[in-house]
C-alpha cells in the first residue's frame, strides 16, 4: 500500500513541476508596442541655460514621432517608433532619427522618465549602465509639461 501511495505522490509532484515550468515567463516579459505611450504624449519645456538662448529646450511627443528642439540648433525628429515599459514611469523608445541640418540621423535608442509633469530623457546605454542615476544631470533642469512653448524666461545655471 505504501509503494502505491509513494508512486502516486511522485507522479502528482512531476505533473506539478511540469505545470509550473510551463507557466513561468522570462524576466524580460515586457513586449514592444508601436508608437509612443499615451502617458508621455504632449509638449514639455525646460528652462534656458544661457542668455544666448531664445527659449529653453522642448520635447513634442506625438503618437508616431517625437521632436527635440534646442534654441539655435537643428530640430531632431525621430520616427518609426516602438516602445516598451522598463519599470514604473520609465519607457524605452527606439526609432530612426531623420537627417536634418547638423543632425546626421540614424538609429535612436532613448529612455524617458515621466512622473507628474516632469519628463527626463537619456540614452539607453547610459540607463543600462547607471539605471536611475543616468537622469541625475537632467534633474537639474527637467522639462515640464506645458501647453505652448514660451520664449525667454529664467536661466538655470548648470
Amino acid at each position: 500500500m505504501k509503494k502505491k501511495t509513494v508512486v502516486k505522490l511522485l507522479i502528482i509532484a512531476a505533473f506539478c513541476l511540469i505545470g509550473v515550468s510551463i507557466n513561468q515567463s522570462s524576466a524580460d516579459a515586457a513586449s514592444w508596442h508601436k508608437g509612443t505611450p499615451k502617458v508621455l504624449r504632449g509638449t514639455y519645456q525646460g528652462k534656458r541655460t544661457s542668455s544666448a538662448e531664445g527659449f529653453g529646450y522642448f520635447y513634442k511627443i506625438a503618437s508616431k514621432h517625437y521632436i527635440i528642439q534646442y534654441s539655435n540648433m537643428s530640430q531632431i525628429k525621430t520616427v518609426n517608433l516602438k516602445y516598451k515599459k522598463l519599470r514604473t514611469h520609465v519607457y524605452r523608445i527606439v526609432g530612426h532619427t531623420q537627417k536634418s541640418g547638423m543632425v546626421l540621423g540614424g538609429h535612436s535608442d532613448s529612455v524617458l522618465y515621466r512622473k507628474g509633469k516632469l519628463l527626463l530623457l537619456t540614452d539607453y546605454a547610459s540607463y543600462k549602465k547607471e539605471k536611475m542615476n543616468a537622469f541625475k544631470y537632467s534633474l537639474k533642469n527637467p522639462a515640464k509639461k506645458t501647453t505652448h512653448i514660451k520664449d525667454g524666461g529664467a536661466i538655470v545655471h548648470m
